[in-house]
């Protein structure tokens, strides 16, 4: 195993607070990444089910002056890694837009690295662009 990481960073047509109400609520990411189908959160465990089960995260950070979510997946079904710490930032962006960057850290196996950064990417593109989804669905 080694240690790995992987960003995204993608700019979305809604405000940096309309975007950070969604993140920052911690519960809900059933509502904006496809492959969640449910979303529980207990203290700081979140609690998030898939098609072929589920796995718990520990919400480490929720700073709400940084627009920061920072936590913890020690074992998860879907990305064939390990030991994965995530970063949610909201940044504002030209035109009132927002910028959202998404990180991961997380142990991988050599022969599994690539497809992990391909998962990784997929899984960043499909998020951010359902909070951006999510937001307009809301405002219509």
């Amino acid at each position: 195993m080694k240690n790995s990481n992987f960003e995204i960073s993608q700019t979305i047509d809604v405000s940096p607070d309309e975007a950070w109400n969604v993140i920052g609520a911690v519960s809900g990411v059933d509502e904006w990444l496809a492959p969640i189908t449910s979303c529980t959160v207990e203290g700081n465990k979140r609690t998030c089910g898939t098609a072929e089960g589920s796995f718990e995260e520990e919400i480490l950070n929720v700073d709400h002056e940084t627009k920061t979510l920072t936590y913890r997946i020690p074992s998860q079904h879907m990305i064939p890694v390990e030991n994965i710490a995530g970063r949610m930032i909201v940044t504002s962006a030209e035109g009132g837009k927002a910028t959202i960057t998404w990180a991961w850290e997380f142990d991988v196996v050599d022969e599994k690295s690539e497809e992990a950064q391909g998962a990784f990417q997929m899984i960043g593109s499909m998020g951010i662009s359902g909070i951006e989804s999510l937001i307009n669905k809301q405002e219509a």
